[in-house]
């Protein structure tokens, strides 16, 4: 595998130089958390300027992508997609494999849980986060 997970200058081209640079400086200021990599699908919450958390999901090297904020509906690009693949590629081999069995070590955890304390966990987290109940009442 090659020492970077994304094209850089592909994505650049999607978008505004602007853009691209401000998503640089959002990865170095730790403004990405990388959720998982999972085969050529890199899913990550990025903080925005004003504090919004969006979810954005990319496909490596220079694939698709999505974001959930206005500016990618509006642009089909955006700042947010620049920072994850700047997080992305900044990752050493370690940093990786972390991001890369994320998402299984937690369900490794939650199977230890036994159901009612499963069910108390997600209605405490529906409790505290108005979108976690608005996604389970669907």
């Amino acid at each position: 595998m090659s020492a970077t997970l994304f094209d850089a200058d592909a994505w650049r081209e999607r978008m505004d130089e602007r853009w691209f640079e401000t998503g640089k400086a959002m990865a170095e200021k730790g403004d990405v958390d990388l959720v998982a990599i999972e085969d050529d699908r890199v899913t990550a919450h990025v903080t925005g300027s004003v504090g919004d958390l969006y979810v954005v999901e990319l496909r490596a090297p220079a694939g698709d992508g999505a974001c959930t904020c206005p500016g990618f509906e509006k642009f089909g690009a955006c700042k947010h997609q620049a920072a994850v693949v700047a997080a992305a590629n900044l990752l050493d081999a370690t940093g990786r494999q972390y991001v890369q069995g994320r998402l299984a070590r937690l369900r490794d955890g939650l199977a230890l849980e036994d159901k009612t304390a499963l069910i108390e966990r997600i209605v405490d987290l529906s409790r505290k986060h108005p979108a976690v109940l608005a996604e389970l009442e669907r």
